[in-house]
């Protein structure tokens, strides 16, 4: 079912789930953060050494507080509550001004902070590393897991302060000799992984602060070993593989504080209808811009057409090839269906947003409501001379209604029009607006790739959808690689929406 846009759903479920008053335009925000990588290092700092009677004290300090010690400096990570539910995680320097010069102490304003490797001496059985810093379950692979980034602390080891909400149970632990905080999230549901676990370590003897997300499918044990057997070390030529890309604390506080008074909804939820000027046709070929990639992994504008040939609405499974899928997908796909093949209701849950710090999340509504099988055609032909290696395909359902010259993102709609809630959210496949299925597999990780199309050939591959039946009179296919569900996006107005409305209504 793809696992790469499978993790990608799951991590933005995730973040829907643990930063719930920041729909999708705080969320990007997030998600692109977390990928950024830092590119510049700060001057050099020359440093004293200590002396003797100094570092005795020290060491003493660091003993009696469960404390680190870096040039003089006692550094210590706490937790306080913040309301009922979050958690403030920060690191406190202890003043040692009557031992240590002061032009010992680790300046505030930029530090010179060297680079570092990271070497993880444990993984639980079955678990391996799937990319630099991310590792999962072979029967689980690229979903789930751990994945671990660092900060670098540019302006100050006791500059770190996260807040962390929907905090259901704290751990103040020692990893490996440094302080540290595990914390048990709030949200989630048992049938589905989620990232419920975080760790913050602090590496202030070498100015990085290390933060773990963890699934549900890791217990705390084995979230806590992979903790203790994280190990950063200077970079060499054996290690340069293993080299951390930290993102600067400055440049995350410079974000963060740009991230505020930002509006909660997104604000690319709707665009005038002429932005729409583009749509395609169910039958209509159209260029397909960025769907190839070049040798260094970026995006082309290889000479490939799309067209969406056929759509097909069914309320059984019958359609697919479920040779084509996991053994764990199919085991999901089952839920779905009785015993005769046919397709079970679906059900939405409306949820009342909690700000993660005095509420949670909380379900105001529920309802079940029939479900269909959306299953698309789609051919992709090379029209140029050269063969093409490695073409990206991706196909997304967007939910558009037109309103007063505008076309807006539909929010779905209550069975009790007078409910206050926030968000209608589908659970199942059905809350799916990425293909779950498809039917032609290639590249590295044998997923939404066509391995290779040459010269004038046309590949055919078939995609499917779960989708309430109430919903699909709003239905477009976004065929670009960057789309999104949640807002209208430059390339996807671009590239041009397909219409499928009218395929669909004459056809249930």
């Amino acid at each position: 079912m793809g696992v790469e846009l499978d993790r990608r759903q799951s991590e933005l479920e995730d973040l829907r789930q643990h930063f719930p008053p920041m729909p999708h335009k705080l969320r990007q925000m997030i998600e692109q953060e977390v990928q950024k990588q830092a590119r510049t290092a700060s001057p050099v700092r020359r440093r004293n050494h200590m002396t003797r009677k100094a570092l005795i004290g020290s060491l003493a300090a660091a003993m009696l507080l469960g404390t680190t010690v870096f040039a003089g400096v006692v550094y210590r990570m706490r937790t306080e509550k913040v309301g009922d539910y979050a958690m403030n995680t920060r690191i406190e320097q202890i003043n040692m001004e009557e031992r240590v010069p002061a032009d010992n102490r680790l300046a505030e304003g930029g530090t010179a902070i060297q680079d570092v490797a990271m070497e993880v001496s444990y993984l639980p059985e079955g678990m391996v590393e799937t990319e630099h810093g991310k590792y999962s379950f072979t029967d689980n692979l690229y979903k789930g897991g751990v994945s671990i980034t660092f900060y670098k602390m540019d302006t100050g080891d006791a500059q770190f302060e996260m807040l962390t909400r929907g905090v259901k149970e704290t751990q103040e632990v020692r990893v490996n000799g440094y302080d540290g905080v595990y914390f048990v999230l709030h949200g989630g549901n048992s049938d589905v992984v989620t990232f419920n676990q975080r760790v913050y370590v602090a590496y202030t003897d070498v100015h990085y602060v290390m933060e773990m997300y963890a699934a549900s499918d890791v217990s705390r044990e084995d979230v806590l070993k992979i903790a203790e057997g994280v190990r950063l070390c200077p970079v060499s030529d054996q290690t340069v593989q293993n080299r951390v890309h930290a993102y600067d604390w400055s440049s995350y506080l410079e974000s963060r504080g740009q991230s505020e008074g930002v509006e909660v909804w997104n604000s690319n939820d709707s665009v005038p209808k002429s932005a729409m000027a583009n749509t395609h046709a169910v039958g209509e070929a159209f260029a397909a811009e960025g769907v190839e990639l070049t040798e260094d992994d970026q995006p082309g504008t290889g000479n490939v057409e799309i067209r969406v040939a056929d759509v097909q609405i069914s309320d059984a499974i019958s359609l697919l090839d479920q040779s084509v899928i996991g053994s764990e997908e199919r085991q999901q796909l089952q839920k779905e269906v009785d015993a005769s093949g046919r397709l079970l209701p679906a059900k939405i849950d409306y949820l009342k947003y909690g700000d993660g710090i005095h509420s949670l999340n909380e379900v105001v509504d529920s309802r079940e409501v029939p479900q269909k099988l959306v299953y698309i055609t789609v051919e992709y032909t090379n029209t140029g001379t050269e063969d093409l290696e490695e073409v990206l395909f991706c196909g997304q359902l967007v939910k558009i209604v037109e309103k007063d010259g505008q076309m807006h993102l539909y929010k779905g709609k209550a069975s009790d029009e007078n409910a206050v809630w926030d968000e209608a959210v589908l659970q199942g496949a059905a809350g799916y607006t990425w293909m779950w299925y498809y039917d032609v597999h290639g590249g590295e990780r044998q997923n939404n790739y066509i391995t290779n199309l040459r010269a004038g050939e046309t590949r055919t591959v078939h995609m499917a959808w779960l989708m309430p039946e109430e919903e699909l009179e709003y239905l477009y296919l976004d065929m670009s690689t960057s789309g999104s569900s949640y807002e209208f996006c430059e390339e996807s107005l671009a590239i041009g929406y397909v219409d499928i409305r009218q395929e669909i209504s004459g056809s249930h």
